[in-house]
């Protein structure tokens, strides 16, 4: 049956997964194992296709539960090795453990179908061999393949498989003559329907060989194709494009390198929207093995405490009370562990989701900028490279941010500790004046004027290191959001007139914020509702900007209109 569907993939036969679905219904209510089995590897595979990670993990960790139950080798190793892709980012083990598990039971399998999902993580270098195949490994292993596909007819359909898998073995060993050898092959010597992922593989071998020409033509049939085969998968579109626009600046077309570089923006942006959902999942997935491992502890824990219970029974009076002291003892420092884990675990979550959700994109965007550049060099485009470089600077300085965003937040321990920080008076103005000639250059570079009207002195009782932090964020925002010609205002003030009241407040002539937005900051600075990072926007540095209002007791005033500008207002009052 597995060896049926891999045939279907390769005809490229549509699924219907509602229709697997209403079988997942039937099979439970007939309670078929191995139809339920079948029909959660067919879901699992079609979402891995789409890129859709926990509803893929989640139907083939059901499926794997099953086949291991039935001793099904078939089953159990293409359940693992799809599952190994969607572990690679979670946990360094994980991928290893399922990769064991494939090359274990498919050398001693009696089934070629399995010895053949062993093949192939030989013929593509799989990066856990240690050491590495050589060529003539590959070779011999490629020979092998094909004399099975030569005695098992019906097998003749993993033929496409196997040219694919061999392309990145050859590709890893710097082979480009060989990769397009290959990919070629895929396109005249299999009876496979063609499909956009061949045409990227034929495009990229192009590529590397520098036949721009051929290159290009490939990749536009791929793009092409992709919306009309998967228009789910993202990151795959993504991924054609970026090759499709260096292989047209390399042609010397740049107009067309632009306009393709256009919509792989706009794809790195949808992607990047989706980025805290799946950095959730992978982090869930990351800790799960250490989720299981706490269960089946306090699941032996409360059975030590359920022994003690019935020993009760044929104790006297005075064991009675021990044995009931030593219950309710270990009950209590089970709830006060559970307690303290959970703690912990989403502490723990928060912090990981925040790092991939702020570093993922400045650090994507340096390395292909840093590609970019390399490029610039070689032509000797100087207006175009100091272009690049006064972008690589505008990164670096984001990117510094962050990580001090980060090392200050896990060195305060704000995610887990809930207790006010210690307040002392401090002069607000020199802290200002510090800060605004930091980003002076900055901001004379992208033509933005910044201003800084202050009284000579001026007191505020806080934690003035959170209270830095907090402006620092607060104009690296204004500034990332001002276009060339505006300007930022950094003013404070104080009232002695009754009681005393002073504000900070930094303004700027920026795009303003969406009215939608700015009622969701206006909520979270209000204490309506707490912060999440990612939703409208809100990332780490507007995070710690919120920890310092509250632990500081002090009021955040937004105001903003589209066009116009925003501002934002500190504000202590006693």
């Amino acid at each position: 049956m597995i060896a049926i569907e891999l045939r279907k993939q390769n005809a490229y036969d549509t699924i219907k997964k509602e229709k697997v679905k209403q079988i997942i219904q039937l099979a439970s209510k007939q309670k078929s194992q191995l139809g339920l089995a079948m029909a959660y590897y067919i879901l699992g595979r079609e979402y891995t296709i789409d890129q859709d990670d926990s509803l893929s993990y989640s139907y083939l960790t059901k499926a794997e539960k099953i086949f291991t139950a039935s001793n099904d080798t078939t089953g159990i190793i293409h359940c693992c090795k799809l599952l190994r892709s969607h572990t690679r980012r979670a946990d360094k083990n994980l991928p290893k453990f399922y990769f064991d598990r494939v090359v274990a039971l498919g050398q001693k399998s009696k089934y070629p179908i399995d010895n053949y999902m062993y093949y192939l993580l030989i013929m593509a270098c799989d990066p856990y061999f240690k050491p590495q195949p050589t060529e003539s490994q590959i070779a011999e292993t490629l020979n092998k393949t094909l004399k099975m596909i030569d005695t098992y007819p019906h097998f003749e359909y993993i033929r496409a498989n196997v040219y694919k898998n061999i392309q990145e073995g050859y590709l890893r060993k710097q082979r480009h003559d060989k990769v397009l050898e290959f990919a070629l092959k895929v396109m005249h010597h299999t009876n496979k329907k063609i499909d956009f992922m061949d045409y990227q593989y034929l495009g990229n071998a192009y590529l590397s060989l520098k036949k721009y020409d051929l290159a290009i033509a490939a990749l536009e049939e791929a793009a092409k194709r992709i919306k009309i085969e998967r228009p789910m998968a993202l990151m795959r579109q993504r991924n054609i494009y970026f090759f499709l626009k260096r292989a047209y600046y390399e042609a010397g077309n740049l107009k067309a390198s632009i306009q393709t570089d256009e919509t792989y923006d706009s794809l790195v942006s949808v992607i990047r929207d989706n980025d805290r959902s799946v950095a959730l999942f992978h982090l869930r997935e990351k800790y799960s093995f250490a989720d299981k491992e706490a269960e089946l502890k306090r699941l032996a824990l409360e059975k030590e405490i359920a022994d003690s219970q019935k020993s009760l029974l044929f104790g006297g009076l005075i064991m009675t009370l021990v044995l009931v002291g030593i219950v309710l003892f270990f009950t209590i420092r089970l709830r006060k562990t559970n307690l303290e884990l959970l703690h912990l675990q989403q502490a723990r979550d928060k912090f990981y989701t925040i790092i991939a959700h702020d570093l993922r994109s400045p650090i994507n965007s340096l390395n292909d900028m840093g590609a970019l550049l390399l490029h610039l060099i070689r032509e000797g485009k100087k207006q175009e490279l100091d272009k690049v470089i006064q972008q690589m600077e505008n990164m670096r300085q984001q990117t510094h941010l962050l990580l001090n965003n980060l090392f200050e937040w896990g060195e305060s321990q704000y995610f887990i500790n809930e207790s006010l920080t210690q307040s002392k008076a401090f002069d607000a103005a020199t802290s200002l004046q510090t800060l605004c000639n930091h980003y002076l250059p900055f901001a004379e570079a992208k033509g933005v004027s910044l201003a800084l009207v202050l009284p000579s002195s001026l007191l505020l009782k806080a934690d003035q290191k959170g209270f830095e932090i907090a402006v620092r964020n607060l104009l690296d925002n204004a500034l990332k959001h001002t276009p060339s010609g505006g300007k930022i205002t950094v003013s404070g003030s104080s009232s002695e007139a009754g009681t005393p009241n002073y504000s900070i407040m930094i303004a700027d002539t920026g795009e303003g914020i969406a009215p939608e937005q700015l009622r969701y900051l206006q909520q979270v600075y209000s204490g309506k509702i707490k912060p999440e990072v990612g939703v409208n926007g809100l990332g780490l540095g507007m995070i710690l900007v919120y920890n310092f209002t509250q632990k500081n007791k002090v009021n955040l005033h937004i105001k903003s209109e589209l066009g116009v500008g925003s501002s934002f207002s500190i504000v202590w009052k006693p």
